[in-house]
């Protein structure tokens, strides 16, 4: 029973369920399910007599190709519920279309000269801090603006104006943006958490998560922090 042993350790390391789509490994293990049966059929009819084949060992193969066979099916399933979750994910997001919201990016878009608006923590959210230091990157690292501005009791905005520290307008892109504490005595207290706030021009999905369009800017739905 070797050649057939070895076609069923063949099948099991070749197709790892969870490595594979259910449809592909269902059609892989279908096929070998049948080259294993022909195997299996012609060691019994050409089986030694004084030493048959055993039964038990038989019995435990035919059984592991229905483990496997089980396995893909569940695969199935669960990739038909993922479907629906992301259907459910892009018709929750859809609703947002039109609307104001506030979500976390490390990236600015400036377009038409006007890039998102940021909101800045609070006084009471961010530590130590008194001042928000924001720095504006190019691709390359490059600083072109940096800006102080007073923290207050409600969150504070912000919004680059698109013109670097020379005074001088850039061309509308993408950007990168920090923001820094600073404390009443000038230290840096460590990054801050911001925003960006936005319209949501349109839902698109990428991969599993739908993404959110403000203006230029798209980010996963999962950035999303404030409607």
């Amino acid at each position: 029973m070797t050649l057939a042993t070895n076609l069923l350790s063949s099948t099991t390391a070749a197709t790892p369920v969870s490595q594979a789509t259910s449809s592909g490994a269902a059609a892989k293990l279908g096929a070998d399910m049948n080259s294993f049966l022909k195997l299996l059929t012609a060691q019994l009819q050409n089986q030694d007599p004084l030493a048959p084949m055993d039964a038990n060992a038989f019995t435990a193969q035919l059984a592991q190709y229905s483990s496997i066979e089980q396995q893909i099916a569940t695969n199935k399933n669960m990739e038909s519920l993922l479907d629906v979750q992301r259907a459910n994910s892009m018709l929750s997001a859809t609703s947002l279309v039109g609307q104001q919201v506030e979500v976390a990016s490390d990236s600015v878009t400036l377009r038409s000269g006007t890039a998102q608006q940021m909101q800045l923590p609070a006084l009471g959210q961010a530590g130590t801090a008194r001042q928000a230091l924001v720095t504006v990157t190019d691709a390359s690292g490059t600083v072109l603006r940096q800006a102080t501005t007073s923290l207050g009791s409600d969150a504070t905005s912000w919004r680059w104006d698109g013109v670097d520290s020379r005074g001088k307008r850039v061309v509308d892109g993408t950007y990168k943006v920090a923001v820094t504490g600073i404390d009443s005595s000038g230290a840096a207290t460590g990054p801050l958490d911001f925003t960006l706030r936005g319209t949501v021009d349109s839902v698109s999905r990428s991969g599993d998560e739908p993404r959110l369009s403000l203006g230029s800017l798209s980010v996963g739905f999962g950035n999303l922090r404030r409607l």
